[in-house]
């Protein structure tokens, strides 16, 4: 015990050394506690903030951090994940860390989230080395499968036709097909009509927002990539050192080629296309969406607002004097209880396609997932079923007070009345248990 507690004592007393200057820079560093963030001593406290959620900035009349004090905390924090890995904590190597890990980890208040952090890498580093090793051994069966094959055909003279044998078909591979679909994007640039979305709202969400914003751009690239008539998709207003772009680089590594077909801007979308043409998408405002018109460019705005839902692209057109429209969902849908009337960017991507090329709304809010809303047919079947169990309970609902004998006269009766007695007993009637079988069995003799 005292082995194992004896490394995590180290780095708590040299993270408690290099915390100092960390104090000075902004209070977020410190612990909802009052404690310090590196100390890795920690008190229950009832208010609860998300670890991972984006530190708000923090205005503060001490010194800013230097790069000095960052690599020495950065050290520790190493030591610390280091000591942790050889413990066989759920913590990855620290080949597995990147500069971008780092930094995150560095940017978090408590040591508890950092411990939820590692977690979390550790998870993805397990899922890697597991598909890794999937990999090989499909390597291997590959390997095992074709030696198998060829000693069949040296075994074999004659001709085998089919598949991976003598055929008429030549075989496609992914590269042509890769190759292909970025031509026709190269064909969209110069015919096509262009769609604009916008990747400006970078500050406005959090970690997690941002790596499913970027999950999102990269679908609107390969959705829009596999229609047979594709926009011509411009990123603009991209901030290539933000968590978004930084993410997507991640999802797209060859987005910034000069060959690669993806049109990515560091430029506002009214320095690159004129203004009396730009329609920007916005849930906020009243006017519909009529019908698609393929001279304008229409814009959306690449924000993923789980928890920020303020009308931010409705204040940026008005800001900008930009034309407005949002999709007409409440005239053609009718969106279930407690569903939301938000849509993903590849959602709307492929909403914009269909109605570009059908231009019938009920084809193109086809992509809207139906969990959020409610099905026509079905509400009218369940809407006749009412019905008719409300006639048929109608038609049960009979009276029968005209089936009772009632001393007085049968208008003045009613249901509520008291009948009189039906069954009343007679003289002589009296049970005998001694001859009531006896009787029975005497008569059927007799017979």
């Amino acid at each position: 015990m005292l082995k194992t507690l004896r490394p995590w004592r180290l780095a708590s007393h040299m993270l408690k050394g290099c915390a100092i200057p960390a104090r000075r820079v902004s209070d977020s560093f410190k612990t909802f506690d009052g404690d310090n963030a590196f100390a890795g001593s920690e008190v229950n406290s009832k208010k609860f903030s998300n670890p991972f959620a984006q530190a708000s900035p923090v205005i503060s009349d001490g010194p800013a951090e230097t790069e000095e004090d960052r690599g020495k905390r950065r050290k520790v924090l190493q030591l610390e994940a280091d000591i942790a890995h050889q413990e066989g904590r759920r913590v990855p190597a620290l080949d597995f860390f990147q500069d971008h890990h780092w930094d995150h980890v560095l940017s978090l208040p408590t040591k508890s989230a950092r411990i939820k952090y590692y977690a979390f890498l550790w998870q993805i580093n397990m899922k890697k080395e597991a598909e890794r090793r999937k990999k090989a051994q499909r390597a291997e069966d590959t390997e095992r499968r074709i030696a198998d094959m060829r000693k069949e055909r040296e075994e074999n003279t004659h001709i085998i036709y089919g598949l991976a044998h003598t055929s008429m078909f030549l075989r496609i591979y992914d590269t042509t097909i890769n190759h292909w679909q970025n031509n026709r994007l190269t064909r969209a640039m110069q015919f096509a009509p262009k769609m604009v979305l916008d990747c400006s709202y970078d500050k406005h969400m959090n970690n997690r927002e941002a790596s499913y914003a970027a999950k999102q751009l990269m679908l609107c690239f390969a959705e829009n990539r596999l229609n047979d008539e594709p926009f011509d998709l411009h990123y603009c207003n991209a901030q290539l050192e933000g968590k978004c772009m930084q993410n997507l680089k991640r999802y797209i590594p060859t987005m910034l080629n000069p060959e690669f077909p993806m049109n990515v801007h560091k430029q506002c979308f009214t320095e690159l296309f004129d203004k009396q043409n730009l329609v920007y998408l916005t849930p906020h405002c009243r006017e519909d969406l009529v019908t698609y018109n393929p001279d304008d460019i229409y814009i959306v705005g690449a924000m993923v607002d789980t928890m920020n839902n303020e009308p931010l692209s409705l204040a940026k057109a008005k800001r900008l004097g930009l034309r407005m429209a949002r999709l007409p969902l409440d005239r053609y849908l009718q969106w279930g209880s407690g569903s939301g009337k938000s849509l993903t960017l590849n959602q709307m991507i492929n909403i914009m396609l269909d109605l570009k090329k059908t231009g019938n709304w009920d084809s193109a809010l086809k992509h809207v997932p139906r969990r959020k809303v409610v099905d026509m047919d079905t509400q009218r079947r369940a809407d006749d079923s009412r019905k008719a169990l409300g006639t048929r309970a109608r038609k049960l609902n009979v009276r029968i007070d005209h089936l009772l004998d009632f001393e007085e006269e049968r208008r003045h009766t009613t249901a509520f009345a008291t009948p009189q007695t039906l069954r009343q007993r007679k003289d002589g009637m009296e049970f005998q248990l001694d001859t009531w079988a006896a009787g029975k069995k005497k008569k059927k003799r007799e017979n």
